[in-house]
C-alpha cells in the first residue's frame, strides 16, 4: 500500500490476523500472577517477596516482572507459606469454609 512497515503496521497485522506476541518468559520463568496462583496466595505477597529480596525476578523491557521459578524456588516458597502465621493458601481457606 506504499506505507512504511513500521511498529504500527506490525501491530495491525498481529491484531488483524490474531498473531500473539512472542513470550518474554525464559523456560523457568512465570508471571507474578502465575506464581501466586500456584501457591494459592495473593499477588501482593509475591510482590512483597520480590521487593524484600526473598524471590528473584527480572523486569522486562515492557515493565513486567518475570519470576525465576525452579523446583527449588517452589519448595522454598511453599515452606515460607506453610510457616507463615499471616498467610495461608487459598485452597485451605476454601476447604475450611466448605466444612462449616
Amino acid at each position: 500500500m506504499g506505507r512504511a512497515f513500521d511498529i504500527d503496521a506490525v501491530q495491525w497485522v498481529r491484531y488483524a490476523h490474531h498473531v500473539p506476541s512472542p513470550s518474554t518468559f525464559k523456560d523457568d520463568e512465570l508471571s507474578v500472577g502465575e506464581v501466586a496462583a500456584r501457591l494459592g496466595i495473593s499477588t501482593g505477597a509475591i510482590y512483597d517477596w520480590i521487593q524484600r529480596g526473598h524471590l528473584a525476578a527480572r523486569r522486562t523491557a515492557t515493565g513486567r516482572l518475570d519470576v525465576s521459578y525452579t523446583r527449588e524456588v517452589e519448595v522454598a516458597c511453599r515452606t515460607r507459606v506453610e510457616n507463615s502465621c499471616h498467610m495461608k493458601p487459598t485452597s485451605q481457606k476454601l476447604l475450611g469454609a466448605e466444612a462449616v
